[in-house]
């Protein structure tokens, strides 16, 4: 498997870190220098964040759902097949995120049909999109060849995760990027709200839609400098209304009816825009 790109930089860190400190010591310790090494440090923990998966892992969500015992509920995803509808970049971003939550849900529950589908739809808009630097050649085959080794797949979809992330920032694609982090959180709160006819009744489904609350807050905040941007600006928007939901009432274990059934309602209506 190869190594994310947030390793690479650690691995770059410690190597300027020791040619800082060396260098610093060459020049016999005047005072203009003294500080590189710090700025260094502050140059690669600004890389690292840059590189690194900003939010929860779509995992984190769908393992969340499984623990309370939800079942799984066929055809509640984004079907694989809409993969080939999908023609603007701003579509395919935004679908990439919504099958990147799907593949995790299918996977999470150890449904191989459909984690087979789900990877093959998120692929292809990979490859539309054109981040296949983000796939490995034989990735494929890792998929196939760990069915039935759900930890060792949840790694690789994972690192997968992670590479597409990096590719985007790498090609200096933020835009994008974004798009791809509003869907997957779109439909992590999407299948959230819409696993339970009583969703309100259930504290733990509550507790679920409240742990998706912080990474939407840092999503808004990441995305904000876009929010005029003729591709982001809907999508930002989006993102704001249900942030506006979450802020009417305050709390890390609660929520009120209003607020549950404001939140599955938005979410209906913004997943539609999206997936058609």
């Amino acid at each position: 498997m190869r190594r994310t790109q947030t390793l690479k930089f650690v691995s770059l860190a410690v190597v300027l870190a020791l040619f800082a400190g060396t260098f610093s010591a060459c020049t016999g310790g005047k005072k203009e220098k003294k500080t590189e090494p710090k700025i260094v440090e502050e140059t690669i923990k600004e890389e690292i964040e840059d590189y690194s998966y900003p939010i929860s892992s779509a995992f984190e969500v769908t393992q969340m759902l499984n623990e309370i015992e939800a079942s799984y509920i066929v055809g509640i995803t984004n079907d694989p097949e809409k993969a080939s509808e999908y023609f603007s970049e701003k579509d395919r971003a935004v679908n990439l995120g919504i099958y990147t939550s799907d593949l995790a849900y299918a996977t999470t529950y150890n449904q191989k049909t459909d984690v087979q589908d789900y990877f093959k739809a998120t692929e292809k808009l990979v490859r539309e999109l054109d981040m296949t630097e983000a796939f490995e050649e034989n990735l494929p085959d890792q998929i196939e060849a760990n069915l039935d080794n759900n930890d060792e797949l949840v790694n690789i979809i994972t690192n997968m995760f992670q590479n597409a992330y990096t590719s985007l920032n790498e090609q200096g694609r933020p835009e994008v990027s974004y798009l791809v982090l509003s869907g997957t959180v779109f439909e992590g709160l999407y299948l959230t709200t819409h696993i339970s006819e009583n969703t309100f009744q259930n504290p733990k489904i509550i507790e679920a839609i409240l742990f998706q609350k912080e990474p939407l807050m840092k999503l808004e905040k990441m995305m904000e400098s876009y929010k005029d941007s003729e591709m982001l600006s809907d999508v930002y928007a989006d993102i704001v209304a249900i942030n506006d939901i979450y802020a009417l009432e305050e709390g890390t274990t609660a929520m009120t009816q209003e607020q549950v059934t404001k939140l599955t309602d938005l979410l209906t209506s913004v997943r539609n825009k999206f997936t058609k």
